[in-house]
């Protein structure tokens, strides 16, 4: 089975393996990796209590920070940056990077990871680092700071007229937060929003993904099987997986969506419906 459907449930969270001595009030649940299926990426929500934080560390791997709820400190590199609802940054390769919450009320987020981060029992790819030091209050920025490089906020007003689509996709709108002009290498994050009668057929890629839903319900149809996608729930589907989505469920379904590794420029589906027409008017 090359696809996932999760509830995402309060015993999913607990310290992340390593993290003991290097946070505090830090908890993370892990969503879709390796026991998934996954090859290319991991896909966590994590939660900070108030004055919870976690120390300055490193990965050899690229992060997505999406931030649902409350208010969340990143220090990235010596360069802070305030995040609320909807704002999102990503953390590059290598780059050294702490967070806390000094608020007083928790903080919730995304975490998305490419390539997969390794398992504990695989070779190490994270690790902790002499702490960077923060900036005065001042030099706080917010995501929506006119200057200021891969970071962001995402609001619905930025989302695009429905398209008109044919009889394989139609009634959905894309808004983009992250791809290699933003620049991120190992991924792409953006918006989906699906209008009511809204759809696409099924069809697969030589890439996973994996979708949060934000607002709304649609069905997610993978692999045969059927799931109701709605707020509390992720779904992914792996290379070569075949997938669609049909919004029956009603007027609108919104969710967060990653392709990882990055698509290729053309091409980036294989549209079975397509195919099979094809596949009849030419076959010998």
């Amino acid at each position: 089975m090359a696809h996932a459907f999760r509830q995402i449930e309060e015993h999913l969270f607990r310290v992340p393996s390593g993290y003991n001595g290097h946070s505090a009030a830090y908890r993370r649940a892990d969503l879709i990796g390796s026991a998934e299926g996954s090859v290319h990426m991991g896909f966590y929500m994590s939660d900070l209590q108030p004055k919870g934080k976690v120390d300055t560390c490193v990965h050899s791997f690229e992060k997505a920070i999406f931030v649902m709820d409350g208010e969340l400190e990143l220090n990235r590199d010596g360069m802070a940056f305030r995040l609320v609802q909807n704002d999102y940054a990503l953390v590059p390769i290598g780059t050294p990077y702490a967070l806390r919450n000094r608020s007083s009320q928790p903080v919730r987020w995304v975490e998305k990871c490419g390539p997969r981060p390794k398992n504990i029992d695989e070779w190490q790819d994270s690790f902790f680092s002499r702490q960077i030091t923060w900036p005065n209050d001042a030099d706080i920025q917010s995501a929506k700071t006119p200057l200021a490089r891969m970071v962001g906020h995402f609001d619905k007003s930025q989302l695009p007229p429905p398209s008109n689509g044919d009889e394989h996709i139609s009634g959905f709108s894309r808004k983009m937060l992250m791809d290699r002009m933003f620049g991120s290498q190992q991924f792409d994050l953006f918006i989906i929003e699906f209008t009511k009668g809204g759809k696409t057929t099924l069809h697969d890629h030589n890439f996973e993904e994996v979708y949060l839903a934000l607002d709304g319900k649609a069905k997610f149809i993978a692999e045969g099987a059927e799931y109701i996608l709605k707020p509390g729930t992720v779904a992914w589907s792996g290379t070569g997986a075949p997938h669609g989505f049909l919004l029956d469920q009603g007027s609108s379904c919104c969710w967060l969506e990653a392709m990882s590794p990055q698509p290729p420029v053309q091409n980036i589906g294989r549209r079975f419906a397509i195919w099979e027409k094809l596949r009849k008017e030419l076959e010998i």
